[in-house]
């Protein structure tokens, strides 16, 4: 018996491609209006502070750490663990909690009040303002150089309409990102940047393979009816589509669920992006080439 999604289906995405546009406009606005009103909660990468490498005679739970801080009102320090055996955490507390001296007395304070004299601190950096600001206009010169490259890319691959179709999305997709993260006050750190970078590789990735299925049946059927044409190349690639972004969820969402603390952000941004990313190749990118497509063969013919 052939499975069900060995035969494409013949469902007509594109039938509500308006809605899309209206929908993904409105998540756009909202997100920057969320975005220039809230701001950021911005960790330690983008604001200064100081980082204290801790290391205790025994295994200690991370929850046991948290709760130790929270007497000196340092609960929002970010907490992550060194290797394997449970005993050694890196702590690091932005700027705004104080001067590094004053952070590092009140951290050995919380641990000797909770441990006892059962720790040692190994190691204390010291992150300036200044280099969190080069870290936070790095993160944004990688961002953009990533869409113009992507950009560049597409278009000597394909045709400029698919790099536009293809580029347009990747901000969609970013920016509704970083708008659930203002919205939710998630703490934006230089792994997020990470995750935002991987989610635009993973949305290109799922857009680019719609897009060369469209290329190839161009090819064999022409652009006469292309709205047809692009939904046809939509379903060819849905069963690849359901089950790479359904298997690449279920193990994000077990990183979010389960991966501890220091991996929140990070895996919280890869499951929005993932989300929105698949629904971007299907009803942002694909109409887009469409509409283009005619846009540009009606200025032709008016020429």
């Amino acid at each position: 018996m052939r499975h069900f999604l060995d035969t494409p289906p013949s469902i007509d995405f594109l039938k509500i491609k308006k809605q899309g546009y209206i929908l993904s406009t409105l998540l756009v606005i909202a997100s920057l209006v969320v975005i220039f009103t809230k701001g950021f909660n911005l960790g330690i990468d983008f604001t200064g502070g100081t980082s204290i490498q801790v290391r205790f005679e025994e295994k200690v739970d991370i929850g046991e750490v948290r709760s130790a801080l929270k007497l000196v009102g340092l609960e929002d320090a970010m907490i992550q663990a060194i290797g394997t055996e449970g005993n050694e955490y890196e702590i690091r507390v932005s700027l705004k909690e104080g001067k590094s001296a004053v952070v590092v007395e009140k951290v050995k304070k919380a641990l000797q009040q909770k441990f006892g004299k059962k720790f040692e601190i190994r190691k204390i950096d010291y992150i300036g303002a200044v280099v969190g600001e080069e870290l936070r206009k790095a993160s944004i010169y990688s961002i953009v150089a990533v869409l113009i490259a992507i950009l560049l890319y597409v278009g000597y691959r394909f045709e400029p309409v698919f790099a536009i179709g293809a580029v347009i999305p990747l901000f969609h997709d970013a920016i509704i990102t970083l708008g659930i993260f203002s919205l939710l006050g998630e703490e934006v750190n230089l792994s997020v940047i990470a995750a935002i970078l991987t989610v635009l590789g993973y949305s290109l990735n799922d857009t680019i393979i719609i897009f060369d299925r469209i290329r190839e049946n161009i090819k064999i059927r022409g652009k006469k009816n292309l709205l047809q044409l692009v939904n046809q190349s939509i379903n060819e690639n849905l069963s690849r589509t359901i089950i790479t972004s359904g298997t690449t969820l279920f193990s994000v969402l077990a990183l979010y669920l389960f991966g501890g603390e220091s991996l929140k952000g990070f895996s919280l941004a890869l499951l929005i992006g993932i989300i929105f990313g698949t629904y971007s190749s299907i009803y942002v990118a694909s109409p887009l080439i469409v509409d283009l497509e005619n846009l540009f063969r009606k200025r032709s013919r008016a020429k």
